[in-house]
């Protein structure tokens, strides 16, 4: 089984705290030497889904470094998360077009009956 390194992030579900987020995702840029172009996408994907809901509890962002990839799971969302990503039928720029604009994967999973959302970010030379 390959080697996977991964970043566990939870923060209060509040907007002043996405800051951190920003910070982590651009210190794992900085050593991974992404991009510009790579780190912008991570962060306008975490960025889209963190707009979906301000309040109470706590966030998660788990970050996997595989050989090829970068994968970003956020959650919990509540379960109508999978409305936003699913519905196409505004033409608008919605959710899902972003997520599928900024990353090579978008998976929408559920645990405790909360969504949780993984993208996936091809990278090349990554591996160590």
């Amino acid at each position: 089984m390959p080697h996977v390194d991964e970043i566990v992030l939870t923060i209060p579900r509040e907007r002043p705290f996405y800051g951190v987020a920003h910070l982590v995702l651009g210190g794992l840029g900085s050593r991974l030497n992404l991009t510009l172009e790579h780190l912008e996408d991570l962060q306008l994907g975490l960025d889209s889904l963190l707009a979906q809901q301000d309040g109470e509890g706590e966030i998660t962002l788990r970050i996997r470094i595989r050989a090829d990839a970068i994968e970003a799971e956020i959650g919990p969302f509540p379960p109508a998360l999978s409305n936003a990503l699913e519905d196409e039928a505004s033409g608008g720029v919605g959710l899902r077009r972003i997520l599928d604009a900024v990353s090579d994967g978008v998976e929408l999973g559920e645990r405790d009956g909360a969504a949780w959302v993984t993208l996936t970010k091809r990278v090349n030379g990554l591996g160590r």
